[in-house]
């Protein structure tokens, strides 16, 4: 069953934690220096923060399942924008449509994510939620080749 994007609580937590002191900024970092996608690093965040431990396979099977929206979608829209937000010949209201749409194909690809995980079995575990959201965090960064997070980070 499709959720849409209005009823999806992964969206209203990514809404919510994205907009938290440093947050945006470290999933910048790690999406611009790491080639990490922040949508599945607030994913990540987020089933941690539901108790849900996410399994080196299931985490493959997330960023495949995105794969294609993300790169067709996501990646060329916010190129697009970049390009516009630099060039002094582009109106803010240009830019602004860009970040729309980005925004909406990032919905998207949440929503993809969402539907997928309320179909698998989730391993709950009673440990403290920012312990999981680290091994959900870590299980990610470590096939980009990134340092373990640690208990400072703005993600936790």
């Amino acid at each position: 069953m499709m959720t849409d994007n209005l009823n999806n609580p992964f969206w209203q937590y990514s809404l919510a934690h994205y907009g938290r002191p440093e947050v945006a900024e470290c999933c910048l970092s790690y999406q611009d220096n790491h080639g990490a996608n922040v949508n599945l690093l607030l994913f990540l965040c987020w089933l941690g923060c539901c108790g849900q431990r996410v399994e080196p396979e299931q985490m493959e099977q997330a960023s495949s399942l995105i794969e294609e929206w993300d790169l067709h979608a996501v990646q060329k829209i916010r190129s697009i924008r970049r390009f516009f937000s630099s060039s002094q010949q582009a109106s803010s209201e240009i830019v602004e449509s860009l970040q729309r749409a980005e925004l909406m194909a990032e919905q998207i690809v949440q929503n993809i994510l969402y539907n997928w995980w309320s179909e698998q079995s989730p391993h709950t575990s009673n440990e403290p939620r920012a312990a999981l959201q680290a091994t959900n965090l870590n299980t990610y960064l470590a096939t980009l080749g990134c340092r373990p997070v640690t208990d400072d980070s703005p993600l936790l």
